[in-house]
């Protein structure tokens, strides 16, 4: 399991095996089918839950360029309501 994974996933307390959404679309699925996306870029200092987004594959190429791209302020709009509990359904 990569750092950012582990970091995702200790933090909102779930197992391997368990079931999880996507913060965009609310898709929910097993959190192995499921993409933890950093959401302003990798490098050092940059696993931390503020930009770590758990993303169905989906909404992850959206933020990848994706032709109904979606901005990295959008997204972090998106997950910062995710982490306040606000877990709404933002992208179809």
């Amino acid at each position: 399991m990569t750092k950012h994974c582990k970091i995702y996933m200790d933090y909102f307390d779930i197992g391997e095996q368990d079931t999880w959404q996507c913060e965009a679309c609310t898709k929910q699925d097993h959190i192995q089918n499921l993409q933890i996306h950093h959401i302003y870029g990798r490098g050092k200092g940059k696993d931390v839950i503020e930009n770590l987004a758990c993303l169905c594959s989906k909404c992850h190429s959206r933020a990848h360029g994706a032709k109904d791209f979606v901005s990295k302020s959008e997204f972090a709009y998106i997950h910062n309501n995710f982490l306040m509990g606000n877990r709404i359904k933002f992208l179809n």
